[in-house]
């Protein structure tokens, strides 16, 4: 069943199937494939435009890593403090 599926697709399944997921609707492979497809083609794009301003002809692994990093950092953000939450924690929890 699998061998007529593409390459990509195989894949996808093979990493869930490692991390023991084995259940899952087949609407998920493909969700995975394209969030996948739209990441690595962002991160390119932000190689790309990282090895021109740098003046190179090709895309190097710095500039790979460089654009993941920003991929990060615009998508993921850190969670405040303990001391925020803690004093959000005290100040919601005056009134029982």
């Amino acid at each position: 069943q699998t061998k007529h599926l593409p390459k990509d697709a195989q894949v996808i399944m093979s990493i869930m199937k490692e991390i023991g997921i084995t259940d899952y609707e087949p609407r998920v492979v493909n969700q995975l494939l394209e969030f996948t497809y739209r990441y690595v083609t962002s991160v390119l794009e932000d190689a790309r435009v990282f090895a021109n301003h740098a003046k190179k002809k090709t895309i190097d692994l710095e500039d790979v890593r460089l654009a993941v990093q920003m991929q990060l950092d615009k998508s993921f953000t850190n969670p405040p403090p303990r001391e925020v939450l803690l004093e959000i924690a005290r100040v919601k929890n005056v009134n029982p």
